[in-house]
This record gives C-alpha cells, structure tokens and sequence, in this order.
C-alpha cells in the first residue's frame, strides 16, 4: 500500500474529493430485491431519493431486508425503527448474521434509530444521516431506511413537502442514495392523497407495495433510471416457493407448478380447528391442528394466503361462526382461504357462509382425501365475491321466523314476501312451488301428506293448488326435499307443477296468488289439521296419468320417465291429458303445467270433486 505522507499534496479538501471519486467508481449499488423486475424500475442512484410505500407484510420484509442483505455486502448503510435485537434476528432470517466476522462489508454499517420527542422528524433524520456520513458511511454511498414513517409530519401537508424537499437536497449536495419505506396514515384507503404529491416532488422515484386482490402489485408513480423517467406501471408480484423472494409473476410456467410462485410466503400452511377433524384417524403432518375454531382464528390472524378450515356442528352457533369468517376475511385479505367444513349436520346456509368470505363449505361425509384435494385446488386462487361491511347485515337475510307446516294463505304471502326481500342481501336462493292437485284429491288430504319440520319451510291451499316455500333451498334440491317432506307418492296427489327459483318471479306468483284469495278465500285448515294431527292420509284407490298411461296409484310412482308401457285398470275413468310438449322438472317427479291451465281450474278444493270411483278404501 502507498504511504500517504509519500502523496504529492493536494489542496485543501482534494483528499475528500479524491476518496469520494474513487468509491463513486468502484462502489457496487445493489438494486432491488424484485426477481425479473426491469431495471428501469429497480435502480437506485447516487444522490437520489427513491421512496415506497408500503404498510407492514411480508412483501414489505421481503423488499427492504432481502434488498438490504444484499447491499450489506458492500458499503451500505441500514437503518430501522425496530431494536437492536429485533434487527439482528430480522437480518440473521435473511441469511445476514452480524455477529460472525465477515458478514458484513468493512464499510457496511446496521443502526436502529428512533425519532426523538419535541423535534422535528425530518431534521433528526438528517442529523443521523450527517452523522453517519462524517464518521462511518463510505462516501456515496447508499442507505436504506425502514420505518420512515416515524420521521415525517403526515398531518401538515405544507410541513411535509418542505421536509421532503430537505431530505432530497441533502442527498443531491452529499451525492448519498436514499431509500425510504414507509407507510404513511391513510395507505391503502383509496382516497387521494395530494400531499404525498408535494412530499416526493423533488425525489428520483416513487412507488407503491401494496395487494390488488389478493396479489402484491408494485405500482410505479414514477421511476428515474439515468435520463429517463418511467412512470404509471403496473407489475404483479409473488414470492419464490424456494426463498421467498418476490418475483415479477409470469403468470405461466414451464415445467413444474411452483415456477409461477405463491400470493404469498405462507400459502403452503393450514391451520385446522380440531373439532372439524374429530372422525379422522391420520392427518396429514403439515397440517398445524389447533383446539376449536376460536384458536384456529387466533392462529390465522396475521396469515396471508394459508389455508383455515373452520367446523360447523350441530353444537356451533351459526352467529358466532359468520363473526369469524367476515372477520378473518376483512383481517388477513382475500388471498387468505377459508373453508368451512360441517360435521353431522348439513349447513343450511351455504351462501352466508360464501358471502361473508368462506371460499368453500365441504358437505358432511366428505372423506378426507377429498378434503386434502379441495384444500389443494385452492392454492393459488383468491376471493373475489364483494362482501358486506357489517355480518349481522348478511345473517338478518337468513333469520326466518319459527313457523313451519301449514299457515294460512294470506299469512303464507306475507310470510313468503318478507323472506324473499331478506334474502336480497346476499341472494339467498329459495323455491315456490305450486302442485296442482289432483281433481279427486281434496286440500286436507294434500295437507296431511305434507311433513315439514325446518323452520321457515311452510305450506298453504287456494283454488286447485298447494303452495310449498323452501326457505334457503336451491332448485336443484327441491326434487330431493319434496320426496322426503311428502308422505305419499307425488303422482297420486298431484297432476303437475310450477316452481319459481328467482326473487322476481316468486314476487310475480305471489301477487297473483294473493288477488286469488282476495277474490275467493280459501278456508283456514289449521284448526282442521291441530284435530287429525297424527292420522294418516287417506289413499286414493283411484287411477293417475303418468307419461301418457293410466295406471293405478301404487304403480304409478314406480314408473320410470320415459316408460312407454304401463298396467291399464279398466274400470277407471280417464284423466285429462297432459300435453306431450310438458316435459317433467328436473327429470321424475311432475310435469309441469300449462300457464294457462291456471286460470281455467283455479277454484276452491276444499272438497274433491265427483268421481265414479270411490276416494277411501
């Protein structure tokens, strides 16, 4: 090494200039830690300001302490708000341990700073960087400062333009490269925010680290590489599955599923509430198995994309369960995935689940290999169903009141009427159905076949027809609930249907049926029913039309759609027949009727009509 007392010398100041040119040449300026990001977007310079901001997440950790490690290599400066030992254990996880030699440059230096009280932010701030600058930080070089949020007055929009505006001119008069990441009041809100505007007018580069959607977006503001300024970009992120790094997403890959990278570092976790679990014997290993679904929320509580599978028992409360879910969703972001798993009891309100922010319900007897795969077909997905800011507006939709069975018709419209407004909220789908009746099967009869115990789940009669409401029922469904609510075969009551699934079109039935009561009441069965409550439904031994055939009652529920051939009774009086275009809902159970018919036959059944045949055994 040359002796510096050997040096021919120079004029005052020349040896700070001479170092300053020499570590301008040889200094190695690492840019960010973004994978595949172009490197307009991802440079920083020597006497710039380049600020990001971002509100605590992974993503967050991921750019400034990966970008930070990286720059510690070399002569860097790295200062946060957190303590000592905190930095050092954040360091020590991206692969920098400061207490082995080596670790770091010899000209590389790691500061835990704070703002002091009754002083302005900004001016602390420069004193540090002064400081730093005459005793320890190499000449030109970079810092990187987290937390700067601490230093600046947010609420005083003239304020801080003037302290961004000293920041940047200390930096352009020492030629030092700033990086600032902080998360200013208000980030995220999408509300506009003219001061930032003021605050990084003077700076070479501003950008944004925040989620659209689920996924981590870097949004440029503006960006100075060299000559040019880039500005308005756009660049969706995720996270190596190897590292964690974030990387620009392709949105494709080429050999392997984990080339495209996760929404976030913790995709891969599920956490588990152990009541959701019970019947199993083996579970998988890396799922994290809690006690109950209060710990599982405890437990997720600051997860980005893991998975959270949540019980729904006979025991559960359904109030307390939507609490959760909408909590965890407005909590942790819709990358997060939330399923809902029941367990000896169907849920009955799959879509309030849905809505509040479950991705999925699982139907009881789902065996776990199912389960796992469910569990794996989320990975990588979103949520994306716009949610209600309050639950308790969402689960007023589904309360319905105790009445189930029979009531009467003017009551079932009000009754009717008031579900279907409730359920608008969240789209709660529900079925009307209108059987027309037999000519020789009375109301009573009708009624008494009819077995409804759920809740909310209710019948009427007017004129020549039965009205049954499923509350929170799909129309997919009614085949399966109608077969299980009536006690008789649906062909010995009834000559065909009508079923409305829709919100507009239960109002529309609704009406007419009421104009038909306000014309011709039909009679209140309720006293009827409280009497014979118990006895079984009389039979008809008479025949019924099915597919075009007359065959008797006991057969004719056994015949499959389609059949071409049935018995024929010979004594029995033919039916009116049924249209050849009316084709059957959904398959096997009634044709339905001609819209027409309606008008024709809507008269009071309070008795059967005439028949040749008698109607009782």
């Amino acid at each position: 090494m040359n002796d510096p007392a050997t040096l021919p010398a120079a004029p005052a100041g020349a040896g700070r200039d001479t170092r300053r040119s020499l570590f301008s040449r040889l200094a190695r300026r690492e840019p960010l830690a973004i994978d595949g990001l172009p490197a307009s977007l991802a440079s920083l310079g020597a006497g710039q300001v380049h600020v990001v901001y971002a509100s605590a997440s992974p993503a967050r950790d991921a750019l400034f302490w990966q970008t930070a490690a990286a720059a510690l290599t070399g002569p860097a400066t790295v200062l946060s708000t957190r303590d000592g030992a905190s930095l050092a254990a954040t360091l020590r996880d991206h692969g920098v341990d400061l207490d082995k030699n080596g670790s770091t440059h010899a000209w590389a230096n790691v500061c835990a700073l704070r703002p002091l009280p009754d002083r302005d932010g900004a001016q602390v701030l420069i004193e540090a960087l002064n400081a730093l600058a005459e005793q320890c930080a190499a000449p030109e070089s970079q810092f990187f400062i987290e937390g700067a949020e601490a230093f600046f007055n947010w609420q005083d929009p003239a304020a801080l333009a003037a302290q961004g505006a000293q920041l940047a001119g200390w930096c352009a008069q020492h030629r030092y490269g700033v990086l600032i990441v902080a998360a200013p009041p208000g980030l995220g809100d999408d509300q506009e925010h003219p001061e930032l505007a003021a605050f990084q007018a003077r700076f070479a580069g501003a950008a944004q680290l925040h989620q659209v959607q689920g996924q981590y977006h870097w949004e440029v503001a503006f960006w100075r590489a060299g000559d040019a300024v880039h500005g308005s970009q756009s660049v969706p992120l995720r996270f190596s599955a190897a590292d964690h790094r974030l990387t620009v997403s392709g949105g494709t890959f080429e050999t392997e599923i984990g080339e495209a990278g996760l929404l976030a570092p913790d995709e891969g976790r599920v956490i588990v509430s152990r009541d959701a679990m019970l019947h199993e014997r083996v579970l998988p290993q890396a799922w994290q198995i809690v006690d109950n679904n209060e710990s599982a929320v405890a437990a997720a509580r600051t997860s980005v994309a893991a998975t959270v599978i949540l019980d729904f028992s006979v025991n559960r409360d359904l109030e307390t369960l939507a609490e959760q879910v909408h909590t965890l969703r407005l909590q942790c972001g819709e990358a997060l995935k939330i399923i809902v798993r029941e367990d000896a009891v169907a849920m009955r309100y799959e879509s309030l689940m849905l809505n509040l922010g479950a991705n999925r319900v699982i139907a009881r007897q789902t065996p776990l290999a199912q389960v796992e795969a469910i569990v794996e077909s989320l990975q990588g997905q979103v949520y994306s169903r716009p949610m209600p800011a309050d639950y308790r507006a969402a689960l007023a939709a589904v309360v319905h009141g105790e009445e189930s069975g029979y009531v009467g018709a003017a009551h079932f419209v009000e009754l009717v009427r008031a579900a279907v407004e409730r359920s608008r909220v969240i789209q709660l789908p529900s079925v009307l159905i209108r059987l027309a009746l037999m000519p020789e099967v009375a109301h009573v009869d009708a009624l008494k076949a009819c077995h409804l115990r759920r809740a909310g789940d209710i019948v009427t009669a007017s004129g020549d027809s039965l009205y049954v409401f499923f509350f929170a029922c799909r129309m997919s469904d009614a085949d399966a609930v109608c077969q299980r609510v009536f006690q008789r075969p649906l062909a010995e009551l009834f000559q065909g249907e009508e079923r409305y699934g829709d919100g507009r079109s239960i109002t529309e039935t609704l009406d007419t049926l009421g104009e038909e009561i306000e014309t011709t009441p039909p009679p209140d069965y309720s006293g009827w029913l409280a009497i014979n409550e118990g006895q079984p439904a009389a039979p008809a031994a008479v025949s019924v039309q099915a597919n075009g055939q007359t065959v008797p009652p006991a057969a004719a529920s056994a015949i499959a759609p389609g059949s071409a051939t049935a018995a024929t009774i010979e004594t029995a009086v033919p039916e009116p027949a049924v249209p050849d275009n009316i084709a059957p809902i959904n398959g096997d159970l009634l044709p339905a009727l001609d819209a027409a018919a309606r008008t024709d036959n809507a008269k009071p059944r309070a008795a059967p009509q005439r028949a040749p045949l008698p109607l009782k055994a």
